[in-house]
């Protein structure tokens, strides 16, 4: 009894002062749910009329030409073929999503999404004459984003090849590529796949510059190099596993000037004892 009251105890502590890394699914965010929410339900309605749906909500080019309903940019996005095409597109919602949304916040990233799946939907207006629908063309931009930001995650290609993000993103871009030159004779508009891909690198690009122009180098940033000890040593563990995820450039400027202090304190505290140390 005694020996299992001490390691209840041991147990407990480790659970307390060590800090467990989960590794599997997340419970995705709510931005996620509501795009997964709005596909399924509009989904259920093209059950019971889906060419009158299709006709009025699908990327019809001759109707956008001739009636002008531009909104079908946008609405196209949230009409799908078949349960399958359903399927895989919010699957990869899910995966990519997730991410993605956790790391640029709810704003950038719908703003991606959206700008992916109409810069999707352009491409196959302005390349093909024949109707197009599905959230393929976000999905796809929604892949570059994640290779690009987590270039050696480990994914399983096909549901059971193993391979890094960044190899899945080459190959799905040279299989959409390829596949292009046929044109629409399978039923899929690879097109628009490549336009949202497309439209995604224009997006991060620009996003990385703009980014650079308002963060200037480090040593500009206004800090007081102060040298004080870290309020909350847990809050910096928590800033340097942010960076090794998602890179320096997640940092608030508030976030790296408590690097910045800490680090200076911790730098001192060493060189102090160093010091100590010689002198003795």
């Amino acid at each position: 009894m005694k020996w299992l009251f001490s390691r209840i105890i041991m147990v407990n502590y480790v659970y307390k002062t060590r800090r467990v890394r989960r590794v599997g699914f997340q419970k995705p965010t709510n931005v996620v749910l509501v795009l997964i929410g709005i596909n399924l339900v509009i989904f259920i309605l093209e059950l019971f009329s889906s060419q009158k749906i299709i006709q009025y909500f699908g990327l019809v080019p001759s109707s956008i030409t001739n009636k002008l309903y531009l909104w079908q940019f946008i609405t196209y996005m949230f009409l799908h073929g078949n349960i399958w095409h359903l399927f895989f597109n919010m699957f990869a919602l899910f995966i990519f999503g997730n991410e993605l949304q956790k790391l640029w916040g709810e704003k950038k990233f719908l703003t991606y999404y959206f700008l992916t799946g109409i810069g999707a939907g352009l491409c196959a207006y302005v390349l093909t004459d024949v109707p197009t629908i599905g959230a393929s063309g976000a999905i796809y931009g929604l892949l570059l984003a994640y290779g690009i930001t987590f270039p050696n995650r480990w994914l399983l290609f096909l549901f059971f090849l193993p391979i890094k993000a960044k190899y899945m993103v080459i190959i799905f871009g040279a299989i959409e590529l390829l596949s292009s030159i046929q044109g629409y004779s399978d039923g899929i508009a690879h097109i628009a796949h490549l336009g949202g891909m497309a439209f995604g690198a224009l997006y991060l690009w620009i996003n990385s510059r703009i980014r650079k122009y308002r963060n200037p180098p480090y040593k500009t940033i206004d800090v007081d190099f102060t040298v004080i000890p870290p309020k909350n040593d847990n809050n910096v563990d928590e800033l340097l596993d942010k960076i090794l995820k998602y890179g320096i450039d997640s940092l608030t400027t508030a976030e790296k000037k408590q690097l910045i202090k800490a680090g200076k304190f911790f730098s001192r505290f060493y060189e102090t004892g160093k010091q100590k140390e010689n002198s003795k």
